[in-house]
């Protein structure tokens, strides 16, 4: 993968493209991960033949066409998921290829250039909006998907907790947080063993009302300090993994963590799953995980799967435990960190 992987080059002097956005395309144009866009070029000339007046008209509208076709080309090879690409999705259905082919006479004209009677044109498409919404609802149908079971709430004792979901939600020994300025300070495991004898102590102590207020008392005390903002997945070093629309994550027997099915016929897919950087300190400072995220390292990706992402059994048991993670992940506010 990552030899396609183009962070600056002369090529994309003609391209609106930050040095350290990930770049996957050639000369005619390509797709830019970071910013979620798929973009074209396409070049024209008029005619020998054709009067002064109209050579500029003409010459521009054979360079849109040319962008068209360009666009329409990258379009297709763009990776869905694992198994899938744009390509598969519309030899098998006929209402995606209307749609996308909807998307992409909307694409929008970035750069309009005529020197020397050659015109140039730019154009651009948005990977969120309509374009991710005409694919994600057929990925589904394409794979079969081995989702991880949400924790069931046991309420029969207490009305609102169990004591497993109370350890659940205060094991937080394992939890890498990483601010705007630097690591946060963690409580250390001795903090968390202590917290929960003490939970154990008030148990069967006091009233209801009163174990539930001091329980909750001790989650706002470390929540306040460390308040999940999104999921940050260090995938460098795993150079096998293929960057895609809609990557999954999994655990190590291959149950599906993200996203959802539910996500993927939601409205909240119009935001992309996920966004992709090269750097985890300028990821943390994206605006999409918002600087506090939970920070994991993929092990590695799954079998033949190569756009999907695998996490530890320990990270995996978090997430599916934390419901105000997965609440966080099914908003879109994911971000995956690959090689230069």
């Amino acid at each position: 993968m990552l030899k396609y992987l183009i962070v600056f080059s002369l090529m994309f002097t003609h391209f609106s493209v930050s040095a350290d956005d990930v770049i996957q395309g050639t000369d005619t144009g390509g797709i830019n991960w970071s910013k979620g866009t798929i973009f074209a070029s396409g070049y024209g000339v008029a005619s020998d033949n054709t009067p002064n007046r109209k050579k500029r008209l003409l010459a521009r509208r054979a360079a849109q066409v040319d962008a068209y076709r360009n666009l329409a080309e990258i379009v297709s090879g763009v990776q869905v998921s694992s198994e899938t690409t744009v390509l598969d999705l519309e030899a098998t259905s006929d209402i995606v290829r209307t749609k996308l082919n909807a998307v992409i006479r909307g694409a929008l004209i970035t750069k309009d250039i005529y020197q020397n009677e050659i015109a140039q044109v730019v154009i651009e498409i948005k990977m969120d909006g309509s374009f991710i919404e005409s694919i994600s609802q057929h990925v589904n149908n394409n794979t079969s998907l081995n989702i991880i079971e949400s924790p069931t709430l046991n309420t029969d004792t207490w009305g609102k907790f169990s004591l497993g979901q109370l350890a659940s939600k205060l094991s937080m020994s394992d939890w890498q947080f990483i601010s705007k300025a630097h690591a946060e300070t963690l409580p250390a495991a001795e903090t968390i063993v202590s917290i929960l004898r003490e939970i154990k102590n008030k148990l069967h102590r006091l009233p209801k009302e009163e174990f539930l207020q001091f329980v909750e008392a001790k989650i706002d005390s470390i929540e306040n300090v460390n308040n999940i903002s999104g999921l940050l997945i260090d995938a460098q070093g795993i150079d096998q993994f293929k960057l895609a629309t809609i990557p999954r994550i999994r655990t190590q027997d291959g149950k599906v963590i993200y996203p959802t099915p539910e996500m993927l016929n939601s409205n909240v897919i119009r935001t992309r799953p996920v966004s992709y950087d090269l750097d985890i300190r300028d990821a943390i400072n994206n605006k999409r995980i918002s600087y506090s995220p939970y920070v994991v390292k993929a092990i590695g990706t799954y079998k033949s799967s190569h756009s999907d992402l695998v996490v530890s059994d320990e990270v995996a048991l978090f997430i599916k435990n934390n419901l105000d993670l997965v609440k966080t992940m099914d908003k879109g506010r994911v971000m995956i960190v690959v090689s230069p």
